[in-house]
């Protein structure tokens, strides 16, 4: 009988995996992954736990299969680092250690080993971790990775002078203020993370780069960034510029007259259907007072348009696909999900709002009330 209820169980398995469609890249398996896992939420019921848990061993089984027998290039790596995540998060230690010793540091980019390093680092395999910077350290690799490697060589790995080399080369190579307010701009945001830094210094580094450099693109971000880190209700709200998904361009001083509600959401926020459900009542209620601008937080363009279309969310879209490094997010300090109100003067009205609770969403309403009978 259990040997019948195991095979039965193992047809299943195969059944269902045939069924699937084929994803020929990570990216493609990633995203099939995130709405698996978004419908999972959605579904609401009982043992939710339990079926959360057999979905990830799924996944897990599906990424191993992928790993193996599918993946190329990169894949091959970022699979086998995405396959040791999903393991620790099974609690199996030992399949998750030997997921990382399938990547090989001869060939993986040096910013994916560097971020390899800090999972060794994590797992207390100090050999692994060390031969990964080391490795990371003497590899090529464009001048974003670079940046981004110092940044975790100076706050994760604790490898601080290899950091500020990196970040010293950089400027040394720059060949103009833009490319010099780049690196400055990323320098002075890693020390965010640094422990053995004041508080204020990133800050600090921020104000020289806005002062030096104020002609610049991330000069001009630093200062709003600055501004950002005190705005409160009342002060005149950071512009956000950019051209929408429908092709059409986007000012927010030019919406002065209107309330306007700036959404930065991510495919991943929980919150985002009864959100959506709660803007929806807002237009209705108001019309044309109240204009919805949403900038996504994601880099998947494509699975952001998806999203949009599922919910039925009507807004004014800005998604470049840059995920928080987008224009917006950089001005307005935005790092994750939330919801800001700017009033119909253009000033401030209320920052900060979500809609997980009813007493946040009387709150927004409120909020969004109040801006519309701003002047």
């Amino acid at each position: 009988m259990l040997g019948h209820m195991i095979r039965a169980a193992t047809l299943s398995l195969v059944s269902l995996l045939a069924a699937l469609p084929a994803q020929r890249t990570l990216t493609e398996l990633q995203q099939r992954f995130v709405k698996e896992s978004q419908a999972l939420d959605a579904s609401g019921g009982g043992s939710a736990g339990e079926r959360r848990d057999a979905l990830l061993a799924r996944h897990t089984d599906e990424l191993r299969a992928f790993v193996a027998d599918v993946a190329a290039g990169d894949d091959r790596w970022n699979g086998r680092l995405m396959l040791a995540d999903l393991l620790l998060a099974r609690r199996n230690r030992d399949a998750a250690i030997k997921a990382l010793h399938g990547i090989d540091s001869k060939q993986a980019p040096a910013l994916l080993l560097a971020t390899a390093a800090t999972m060794a680092q994590h797992l207390g395999l100090k050999p692994l971790r060390d031969e990964w910077v080391a490795a990371a350290r003497g590899k090529d690799a464009p001048l974003p990775d670079r940046l981004a490697m110092a940044r975790m060589l100076m706050t994760v790995l604790q490898e601080i002078p290899a950091g500020e080399e990196i970040f010293a080369q950089a400027l040394t190579a720059a060949g103009d203020d833009e490319q010099r307010s780049f690196v400055r701009w990323h320098q002075a945001d890693a020390l965010r993370d640094r422990e053995d830094l004041p508080e204020n210094a990133a800050f600090e580094e921020l104000e020289k780069l806005a002062k030096d450099l104020p002609a610049t693109y991330w000069g001009s971000v630093a200062k709003d960034r600055l501004r950002a880190s005190h705005l409160q209700p009342g002060d005149a709200a950071i512009d956000v510029r950019g051209k929408t998904l429908a092709g059409e361009p986007l000012a927010l001083d030019a919406l002065k007259g209107k309330a306007v509600v700036l959404v930065f959401w991510s495919l991943g926020d929980r919150d985002l259907p009864a959100l959506v459900a709660e803007l929806k009542a807002v237009r209705t209620a108001h019309g044309d007072a109240v204009a919805v601008v949403a900038i996504a937080l994601d880099r998947d363009v494509a699975a952001t348009k998806a999203a949009i279309a599922g919910l039925g969310f009507d807004a004014a879209h800005l998604a470049d696909g840059k995920g928080v490094q987008t224009d917006a997010a950089l001005r307005w300090f935005v790092e994750g999900p939330t919801v800001h109100v700017v009033d119909a003067a253009g000033k401030v009205g209320a920052l900060g709002q979500h809609a997980g609770t009813d007493d946040a969403r009387s709150d927004l309403r409120n909020a969004i009330d109040d801006a519309v009978k701003a002047k």
